[in-house]
């Protein structure tokens, strides 16, 4: 088994993303788990958005939140040509813009940022980019599942800078990822993401994608 993680530059695009596909079928004998970042620049123009709602400036905040939209959604349709799969992540995606916008509103509202609502923000860059990547697989054929990074990535409840729980991480990962991979599944989930007790989304900070694959392939003994 191995851990493969590509960060935003790697899953920028839909030729990225491609070209992330092809690494890893050229490798699916070895069993990997990809962890991916958010698309390249999304989780700056998140936490900017976040910043300006909070700060007043709703109309800005909701422009990036189009912005981002437009980005995830063109890339699935680019990688998944119009097919019912795109349809169906093209809505889920759009869904979730709707209700980051829903959050902006609330920011304004309230005129400032606590770090679990950042938390929040940021973790949707992560979540939307490997649905996006598992489905590129799984539209060439490949046996892709998505995992909620949530799911597998214990924390504690300091938001931005969530402690990892190593003892819930290999438990989740033996219950949730192994399984897959004895199936020759391939699993892909989000980098940096996490989740404290109660299902509450957390971060690890910045470059958390990277200490998330370290965990994953702590937790399985990967090579």
């Amino acid at each position: 088994m191995i851990v493969a993680k590509f960060g935003g530059t790697s899953v920028a695009d839909a030729a990225a993303i491609t070209r992330v596909v092809d690494v890893i079928v050229s490798k699916q004998a070895s069993g990997p788990v990809v962890v991916v970042s958010a698309l390249g620049g999304a989780t700056n123009v998140l936490l900017d958005l976040a910043h300006k709602a909070a700060g007043g400036e709703l109309l800005a905040a909701l422009e990036l939140v189009e912005q981002l939209r437009d980005r995830h959604l063109r890339e699935v349709h680019t990688l998944l040509d119009g097919s019912m799969a795109a349809a169906e992540l093209a809505l889920e995606i759009s869904a979730s813009f709707d209700e980051l916008a829903h959050l902006a509103e609330a920011f304004r509202t309230l005129g400032y940022l606590t770090p679990r609502s950042l938390d929040t923000v940021a973790a949707l860059g992560e979540l939307l980019s490997s649905k996006i990547v598992a489905a590129a697989f799984r539209h060439r054929g490949y046996p892709a599942v998505w995992i909620d990074a949530r799911d597998v990535i214990k924390t504690n409840d300091f938001f931005t800078r969530a402690e990892p729980d190593v003892e819930a991480i290999a438990l989740a990962a033996h219950q949730l990822l192994l399984p897959l991979l004895q199936q020759g599944k391939i699993p892909v989930m989000g980098g940096f993401v996490g989740s404290a007790p109660g299902r509450v989304t957390t971060t690890l900070g910045r470059g958390g994608s990277d200490y998330s694959a370290s965990l994953i392939g702590a937790a399985i003994e990967a090579t």
